[in-house]
């Protein structure tokens, strides 16, 4: 282990911090509190992966011995764990807030989320935790955790987000939920097979859709409503 990626560990609380001074400075006193309890959240999210992870192991499911295991555990076991602690968190704990007017705010939540969630696995993983960092370069691993993560809160929370516009929560909201794990799945997919090149491409066509639904979040005028 480089000493770099320890450097790392403190960047998503770095990063979370700026995000909380911005917005502090420009929005209510209870949307830089809400800030702060997504970010702590965030990080609680954590436990929900190490269920997954204690389950595959009593399992064996984390012995990634074949193509099978390798999918099942990028999808499964880290995937779907990862994003439905996002899931619970934003859907029903941080959306629902009447201090949330706009689909930007609910992004902006949802990258808190990321940070806290981010800050917690990168300990996780940098300290060997999960038994899994010898399977992939760990410093690339350290430095593209964090944007990953915030690209599949900016894709899940687009989609929770317009089920509360549209008023069809349930398939929306699960839409969120299934397409952010999709993602995440491939770009662990991507990092235990080491084919750096589809996880090039991957990020790039990640970004311009993370691009595209922000922009879309960001001029539209439709609030979110409280329930």
């Amino acid at each position: 282990m480089r000493p770099v990626s320890y450097l790392m560990l403190g960047s998503a609380p770095l990063l979370a911090f700026f995000l909380y001074l911005y917005f502090k400075r420009h929005y209510t006193r209870e949307f830089s509190r809400l800030l702060f309890q997504s970010y702590i959240a965030g990080g609680a999210g954590v436990l929900l992966l190490l269920v997954f992870e204690f389950f595959s192991i009593k399992l064996g499911l984390s012995n990634l011995r074949s193509l099978n295991r390798i999918i099942f555990y990028s999808f499964i076991t880290v995937g779907i764990s990862s994003e439905l602690g996002k899931f619970i968190i934003l859907r029903y704990f941080i959306i629902p807030k009447n201090k949330i007017t706009r689909p930007i705010d609910a992004i902006a939540l949802s990258i808190m989320i990321s940070l806290g969630f981010s800050s917690i696995a990168l300990i996780l993983f940098i300290f060997n935790i999960l038994n899994i960092q010898s399977l992939f370069p760990a410093t690339l691993y350290a430095f593209v955790l964090i944007p990953a993560n915030i690209m599949f809160s900016v894709i899940m929370v687009f989609f929770i987000g317009m089920a509360k516009i549209l008023k069809t929560r349930v398939v929306f909201s699960l839409t969120g939920l299934f397409v952010a794990a999709f993602f995440h799945g491939i770009f662990n997919f991507c990092m235990l097979t080491s084919d750096f090149k589809l996880l090039s491409l991957f990020s790039f066509g990640s970004t311009i859709i993370v691009l595209v639904l922000g922009l879309k979040a960001a001029f539209s005028s439709p609030e979110l409503s409280e329930q």
